[in-house]
């Protein structure tokens, strides 16, 4: 049978069929030739920049160290848990585990990890090395791990510097802070390499990679701060906050003669490490940000433009009185037992060391709001101090031709001006450096990653505020109030001099002034001769006391004596004040 048929197919038919066969493998012959011969590279770089996509490299972060080279902030690889939904055995199950170490899942990231027909779902971006290694020992199918291109972010010191150090996103950029302010220099620059991936964009296992431009890794920030005084001036600072009840505080310890900001803290504060969990407010550098109306410490500006403009000497003396009547207003000493001077006069040592408002008024008064403008723009107050953290207030410094009658009075004992407690440390450290007005900063130097000192901050004299005579006849005022005045004996430290100001303003809320509402402050020097440091400390809202003596004066003494003992200074045998 078969054979019958196969004798059926005509020679011509088979003559035609193997023809076509041979035509047809002739032109595949050739097609082989043409495409892998030919234009065989050709068309293999096409196939390669097809699936071959340029992605980013990010650079290293920089670190961000103390003055003697401690980290304050470091970049440390991480990882990444994204889930592929439909590779997930058991959903809920799945869920429940990640929620272990994760806590509550986001409800669309729980939604996704039902979806069967989803590949991708984030979990967690950079997580903790711990963490990973726990996702790890889980080994869940559907579950996996990711390097991230930019490290994790990491502050060892916990809640150390937070408000001068701020706080970096995701993809590590400065949102805050130091790590806002010099995330030029810390963020580096950004490479690129090209890969082969899959139509998803994942990289091929053992694709070609080809490094098109190489990372160039952050530079290193080296700050003027110092660890160790910036615990203290945290942990003091904290406890005045805490045993007064009070809304926040803020401290700095600044170098008089350089201007470097060797401490600067506020309470309360938050850990950048977890930044996202914290509101506005607790990471809020009050120092640089908020300005606020000084009261008393004030005082020292307007005794400086009496000396300066010579209208007043030391032996000038004035009404001693309460009470004073101006432009309908009235203005009283504060009731804390430091009645005006005896015999019915006054000096100027003696307002400044009793801290006297209706003193300073008549001060004020007598040497005309000219001078007493022209001074507060020497000193810088109503205009930035260009330290370098982000968001500085320059405080309000009204001109004359906007003061209303009583203005010259009551500015001349610090209400009806605001100014920042960085504004205010720059100006008592000139009082304390013999007259010039120092540029504060926060930055000591920048090293590429070989070490290399790319760039080195000196110190920076603005200008010169009042002559040092004038320096230091304000610094024997100081001197006084701690010895016999308000700052007595709070300000005191058994075996070192110390000079300062007390400060007690009311606090403006919602557009005057509210009973109750005071900041407290106490700004001083410590060793008095010659000042080592300059320290501030200020609380707001206190409850129970609300004297600068009484809430900020402790704080100072305590941070002023661990600077001395820090300093290798020891106290002297005899106790001073």
């Amino acid at each position: 049978m078969h054979q019958r048929a196969f004798a059926r197919i005509s020679p011509l038919r088979a003559k035609t069929v193997f023809y076509a066969l041979f035509v047809t493998a002739a032109y595949l012959v050739w097609r082989l030739y043409d495409v892998q011969i030919l234009h065989g590279a050709a068309y293999a770089r096409e196939a390669l920049a097809q699936r071959s996509n340029a992605v980013e490299v990010f650079a290293r972060r920089g670190s961000i160290l103390d003055r003697n080279g401690n980290v304050l902030a470091r970049s440390l690889p991480s990882e990444s848990v994204y889930a592929v939904p439909r590779d997930i055995a058991d959903p809920d199950a799945t869920a429940a585990k990640l929620q272990r170490i994760f806590g509550k899942l986001d409800p669309s990231t729980a939604m996704q990890l039902h979806d069967r027909k989803s590949w991708f779902a984030w979990i967690a971006r950079k997580v903790p090395h711990d963490t990973v290694e726990r996702v790890r020992a889980l080994n869940l199918s559907g579950i996996a791990l990711k390097e991230e291109e930019t490290g994790l972010r990491v502050d060892p010191g916990g809640t150390l510097a937070a408000t001068v150090l701020g706080f970096v996103g995701t993809d590590e950029n400065g949102l805050d802070g130091i790590e806002y302010s010099q995330d030029a220099l810390l963020r580096g620059r950004s490479g690129s390499v090209m890969l082969e991936t899959d139509e998803f964009g994942r990289p091929i296992p053992f694709g070609r990679e080809r490094v098109v431009t190489p990372a160039e890794p952050g530079s290193t920030i080296e700050l003027t701060i110092d660890s160790y005084l910036q615990f203290v001036a945290e942990r003091a600072l904290a406890k005045q906050v805490a045993t007064f009840h009070a809304l926040d505080g803020s401290a700095i310890v600044m170098d008089p003669y350089t201007g470097e900001v060797l401490a600067l803290a506020n309470a309360p504060t938050f850990d950048p490490n977890r930044f996202w969990k914290y509101a506005g407010p607790q990471r809020r550098d009050r120092a640089v940000m908020d300005a606020y109306e000084p009261g008393s410490t004030y005082k020292l500006l307007t005794a400086a433009a009496a000396l300066e403009s010579h209208k007043v000497s030391l032996t000038t003396r004035f009404p001693a009185h309460d009470r004073l009547e101006v432009g309908g207003r009235i203005i009283h000493n504060a009731e804390d037992g430091f009645m005006a001077g005896t015999g019915g006069s006054e000096t100027l040592a003696q307002i400044v060391e009793f801290s006297h408002n209706v003193g300073a008024a008549e001060v004020g008064m007598s040497i005309g709001g000219k001078t007493f403008y022209a001074m507060e723009k020497r000193a810088g107050f109503g205009d930035p101090t260009g330290i370098d953290l982000p968001g500085e207030n320059p405080g309000i410094v009204p001109p004359p031709r906007d003061w209303s009658a009583p203005s010259l009075a009551t500015m001349s004992f610090g209400q009806g001006v605001s100014v920042t407690p960085i504004a205010m440390a720059r100006y008592y450290a000139a009082i304390a450096n013999g007259g010039l007005l120092m540029q504060p900063h926060i930055v000591h130097a920048v090293y590429d990653q070989q070490g290399k000192a790319v760039e080195n901050v000196t110190p920076h004299v603005v200008r010169r505020v009042f002559s040092r005579r004038t320096a230091d006849e304000l610094r024997g005022f100081l001197r006084l109030v701690v010895l016999h005045g308000t700052g007595d004996p709070t300000a005191q430290i058994p075996g070192y001099t110390t000079a300062g100001k007390t400060g007690t303003a009311e606090m403006v809320v919602d557009g005057e002034y509210r009973a109750g509402y005071y900041a407290a402050s106490f700004i001083g020097m410590v060793p008095y001769e010659h000042p080592r440091y300059l320290v501030y400390v200020k609380i707001e809202r206190p409850i129970g006391s609300y004297y600068g003596s009484v809430v900020a004066a402790p704080a100072f003494a305590e941070i002023s004596r661990a600077a001395m003992l820090h300093a290798g200074v020891l106290p002297t045998a005899a106790p001073h004040g």
